[in-house]
């Protein structure tokens, strides 16, 4: 009998192992992803919110100061869904040279972003930071009874969480598919409907650092993936060259999902991001013990 008669069908399932492995795993980290994305900057809304809310009930300034806050937080809503039609649109006039391009760059801007997110995170005083200094305009607007102040202070706080996540989003969509990011950001809505809930019947007992320090090692490997595809993208356009190294061995695995594309660029592109975090780390951990 003829050995390559019996190997094919042994190379062929293999083969269709292997696609089912990488799709499984593509799937997966959409869902992952976009559960991280909804939860990290719904939560820190969520949290900022209450506590300038719950600064505005403590003082006494009435439902008017109030109305003003969710006034802005609708329209921040509003134009967080204006933001992604209007990237929706810019996609859909593009040629696929442009196309290319656009997603290449958008994604390396979303790793910048990631880049400030992530070290705030690791070092937990992103959050407190940005929640004290809402507290500290809340006080001022409500000092000077301005309904406009407190309005703007909601827009802000809303909308810097939701022009990130349209941004991250229509990244993450680019490399996962558009069920799994989808069912992942469901997910994370329900997840962070339930911290929420949680922290304001109490939730001091919660573990809010540690839940923000595990969105912080997802967000990471979601920024290297960012930067692998933002590289490839603009690869594929031409911009950058592209040198192959391990070309066949990842491209053909579920790491390509984590962006390892299998090129020099890439890869180099991920070393040099991930060696800056560390750096960024270590100078906050230094820093932190000076102080102490």
């Amino acid at each position: 009998m003829d050995r390559r008669n019996v190997l094919q069908p042994l190379l062929g399932g293999a083969a269709f192992a292997n696609v089912a492995w990488a799709q499984g795993a593509g799937w997966g980290w959409g869902a992952v992803s976009g559960a991280s994305i909804i939860v990290r900057e719904g939560l820190e809304a969520a949290l900022v919110l209450g506590a300038v809310a719950a600064y505005l009930r403590a003082a006494g300034t009435g439902a008017r100061l109030m109305r003003g806050l969710w006034g802005g937080v609708i329209a921040a809503l509003v134009s967080s869904a204006a933001v992604w039609w209007l990237a929706e649109g810019m996609l859909l006039g593009a040629g696929e040279a442009r196309l290319e391009a656009l997603e290449g760059w958008t994604a390396l801007l979303a790793a910048a972003v990631l880049f400030f997110v992530i070290g705030g995170l690791f070092h937990q005083a992103y959050v407190a930071d940005w929640t004290e200094r809402m507290r500290a305009r809340a006080r001022q607007a409500a000092a000077r009874g301005s309904v406009l102040g407190l309005a703007v202070l909601g827009f802000l706080v809303v909308f810097r969480e939701g022009f990130e996540t349209v941004l991250f989003v229509r990244v993450l969509l680019a490399q996962a598919p558009a069920d799994a990011v989808g069912a992942g950001a469901l997910l994370g809505a329900l997840l962070t409907a339930v911290l929420v809930l949680a922290l304001a019947r109490g939730g001091a007992r919660l573990p809010l650092r540690a839940v923000f320090r595990i969105s912080g090692w997802l967000l990471l490997a979601l920024a290297l993936s960012f930067v692998g595809h933002g590289v490839h993208e603009l690869q594929e356009a031409g911009i950058f060259s592209e040198t192959p190294w391990w070309e066949k061995a990842l491209d053909t695995t579920p790491l390509r999902w984590l962006g390892l594309r299998g090129t020099l660029e890439t890869m180099a592109a991920q070393a040099v991001y991930l060696l800056l975090v560390a750096a960024v780390f270590v100078l906050g951990r230094w820093r932190a013990r000076l102080a102490a």
